[in-house]
This record gives structure tokens, sequence and C-alpha cells, in this order.
């Protein structure tokens, strides 16, 4: 793995998933039970840390803490709906459970005054890539129990199963099993090679992001279009920029909420540039040696700044960076 791929965020787990195993009940049960096993209690998207350590719960018996009355604010009903099973670190059972219904001032009763919900985003810095992708896991199959509360074939409500990996309507006579889903997303960087200088790649200011961010451009895959045709359709309503000759590059997961970025380089033979006004608010053609004396993203100044290093629009730029 070179040190570009390595420093790309949600890579890297580390879990074994025990998709078999955690088909039994008991077993899950089993898991929760054992002393070692940790639970990551998850706020409205956010993990809770205190002095910039992630809090993990011990165990069942501090899950039944809880559930108490000394910390009833909580208020977990049925508490295996809220209650994910991850995977096994080392043999050590890991967890995620949903305590949105706290709220925020009660926090600090529960995990101490320190205690700071923050966003997987901002706590990236916090966290190595390991635990990255253990905590988008988490963000992503929490997000989706909860927004499948209900049968989408009968609208009868659900419950967990398979460790929170797939849920069954209740209603018997419908009883539609249903697993998550993952948004694929296409995300490109274009090269022109001029008849004459060097090579130049497309960076985009996107209306969503700050004045002055770069990055590359991305959309969401059509029903019944192949990858090639996202990224050739994409760039064209983009940028209005025809492109050819796309090949693949790398994935990446991206839990906000449930996306796979799939990375491609592709070329283009004429430069003109057609915006949509709608998403794009400037783009242009930049040399590697225009790309190099960029900012990276948060810096301070009036300078064009370049994506998050964790993210693979950055890792597209700094590959075709090395070519270059």
């Amino acid at each position: 793995m070179n040190k570009l791929t390595s420093r790309c965020s949600f890579t890297q787990m580390t879990l074994d998933r025990a998709s078999n195993k955690r088909k039994s009940d008991e077993w899950i049960s089993a898991q929760l039970a054992q002393e070692n096993c940790q639970i990551i209690p998850v706020w409205n998207t956010s993990f809770i840390f205190v002095e910039s350590h992630l809090v993990l719960l011990q165990g069942e018996a501090k899950l039944k803490v809880l559930s108490s009355d000394v910390t009833s604010k909580i208020n977990i009903q049925e508490k295996e709906q809220h209650l994910i099973f991850l995977g096994l670190n080392d043999a050590v059972p890991i967890f995620a459970i949903d305590i949105s219904s706290v709220e925020e001032g009660d926090l600090a009763n529960l995990f101490g005054d320190s205690a700071e919900p923050i966003h997987l985003r901002a706590a990236l810095g916090l966290i190595n890539h390991e635990q990255a992708s253990i905590l988008g896991f988490a963000n992503n199959l929490l997000y989706w129990n909860k927004s499948n509360r209900f049968c989408g074939v009968c609208g009868t409500a659900t419950q967990t199963n398979n460790g929170g990996h797939s849920i069954v309507c209740t209603n018997k006579e419908c009883n539609k099993e249903i697993f998550p889903r993952t948004d694929p997303v296409v995300i490109m960087l274009i090269e022109y090679k001029p008849e004459s200088g060097p090579a130049q790649c497309l960076l985009a200011e996107h209306y969503r992001s700050a004045d002055k961010c770069v990055s590359t451009l991305a959309g969401f895959i059509d029903p019944a279009e192949t990858l090639e045709q996202a990224v050739i359709r994409e760039v064209k309503e983009e940028v209005g920029v025809n492109v050819f000759d796309v090949e693949y590059a790398k994935s990446q997961p991206w839990p906000f909420p449930s996306s796979l970025m799939l990375g491609f380089y592709a070329k283009a033979n004429d430069p003109a540039i057609q915006l949509d006004d709608d998403e794009i608010r400037d783009a242009q053609w930049f040399t590697a040696d225009e790309v190099r004396s960029f900012s990276n993203w948060g810096d301070e100044d009036e300078n064009y700044k370049l994506p998050r290093k964790e993210s693979i629009a950055r890792y597209l730029i700094d590959t075709w960076l090395e070519a270059n």
C-alpha cells in the first residue's frame, strides 16, 4: 500500500464482520455478555469524546447502566433496536448504540463534564484510520436502521435482524427482509494535454464548498447506467466537457451517510468549459506546478485550497501530481 492510498479514510477496516455468526441471536447475546465487549455510543451522528479520547462502553453491564433509572434520560426503549453489531476486533466484540434520545445537556451526566459530541468529519483528526473505518461503518448502519423503521412494501413496523445488518417486516403476511443499501458515486479527475505545454487537470469550485476550495467532479450513478457512462454524463452535465479513456483508480466508502466513492481518471480533447450554474461556481484547467502551489483544506489564506488529505478527491489529485 503506497502512502497516498494509506491516508484515505474509511478504507482500512480491520473488523471481522462475522457475517455467518451474527445471524444467530444467541451468538449476538453471548458477544454482548463478554466482559471485553466494547460499545460505541452514537448521538445524532456524532461520537462522544472525553478529553479528545473516544468513549467506549464496556460490556452488557455498562449498557444496563445506560438503561437504568439513574440515567433514565437516555430512555432506550427496546434497546436491541438501537444496538448494532459491527464485528470482532481480535475476538473483541464491537457494537454501536444509538443514544440520540438523550438531551445534549444530559450527556455530561452520563459521560462526565468534559464529554463532547463530535461529528465524524470533525473527529477525523482525533482518530486513526482503523478507528475511522469502524466509526464510519457504525454511522452508516445506524443511519440505515433509523431510516427503515417501517416496511416499504406494506408500511408495517420493522424489527432489527442479523445483528442490525438487516431488518424484517413484522407483518407475518409480508415478512419482507430488507438489507442495507450503498449509494454509488463516481468521482473523477479529468486531464487535458494541449499540443504544446504541460498536461492540465480540471478542478472545480462547488457551491456547497467555501470560496477558493477546489476539488474533482463527482455525481451519483443513475439507474441502468455503467460506471463509465456515469463519468462521461456527469462531466458533460457539470462542465460541458466530453471525455474518453475512462480508467478506474480506487474506491472509498463515504459514510455521510452511505455512499461508495468510485474514483476514475478520464481524458478530454477539448478544454472548452460550459458550467452548470446549479452545481458549479467555477471550473478551470490547472498545470501540476499550479496545483502544487495551492494551500491545503482548512488553511486560512486567499490561495486556492485542495480537498482534505483523507479524501479520495485528494488521492486522485496527488496521484496525478506524482505522474506529472
